[in-house]
């Protein structure tokens, strides 16, 4: 079942680099000089819209990947993932289909969720990377790109008349935790002599704006992530107060954990 899985999406991811942006030409040119992906500006709006499953079972039609067989089905938005960055603040605005919202902070090394309805908002340490779903703002503002390199450059392509730098590779389709447990799980066949399945990985392809090097298009497996930028804030942002509040104490509690204990007499 996993290598029918495995042949379907690299079909799929295919099709979208046919159907969608112009595959390179036989010859693929030089990579053009400089980064292969930059951060946002610190003053930055971005929306991240998300379509399809990474992992389908079933292979998507002809019509919905390449355009043949009739009109183009639209393909339904999962979710939709706003982002406003003044600085090292950042605050995540994430809509749901179904109309769920929820909101992450980070701020200071913090990472704040509010908890609607109550005055008690969820506050640790920020993290994030490792996988192709989160984000470590420490280093990056985009997820799962960091297989982008020379050797996955595939060439030039025209994505809504701009030029891209394209990338293709593979990724994991898991969470960080996820990895860690089919890890263990593969160790333990290898240390027991028992059969073992090889990592799950899919496609994955990336657009980056030539001019820019900020992504418009990602493609995992069977999701497809757009990409678009909008007016930047003017002013730095602010925590809520009934944010505000509640982070200088975990602060406070921090710093008292973390002294130094009292010598003994």
């Amino acid at each position: 079942m996993k290598i029918k899985v495995a042949l379907t999406l690299l079909l799929g991811c295919v099709s979208f680099v046919m159907g969608q942006a112009p595959a390179p030409s036989p010859s693929v040119p030089p990579l053009p000089p400089g980064p292969l992906l930059k951060r946002a500006p610190d003053y930055s709006t971005w929306t991240v819209t998300f379509k399809g499953n990474v992992i389908e079972e079933t292979a998507p039609s002809a019509t919905a990947t390449t355009g043949e067989g009739g009109k183009k089905e639209k393909e339904p938005v999962l979710s939709v993932s706003t982002v406003v960055k003044t600085g090292t603040t950042i605050v995540e605005q994430n809509v749901e289909a179904n109309g769920q919202r929820h909101q992450i902070w980070h701020y200071s090394g913090a990472r704040i969720v509010p908890a609607p309805g109550t005055s008690n908002p969820m506050i640790g340490s920020d993290f994030g990377g490792g996988d192709i779903f989160s984000i470590n703002f420490a280093s990056t503002d985009f997820a799962g790109l960091d297989w982008l390199s020379k050797k996955t450059y595939a060439g030039i392509v025209k994505y809504e008349g701009n030029d891209c730098i394209v990338f293709k590779g593979t990724v994991s389709p898991l969470s960080v935790r996820a990895k860690v447990d089919e890890q263990a799980d593969i160790q333990l066949a290898k240390d027991f002599g028992q059969p073992h399945a090889a990592p799950v990985m899919v496609p994955a392809v990336a657009c980056i704006d030539l001019a820019t090097r900020l992504p418009v298009f990602v493609q995992f497996g069977q999701e497809k992530r757009t990409y678009q930028y909008g007016t930047p804030p003017t002013s730095p942002l602010t925590l809520p107060p009934d944010l505000a509040a509640p982070l200088q104490a975990y602060i406070k509690h921090m710093q008292i954990l973390s002294a130094p204990a009292a010598r003994a007499y």
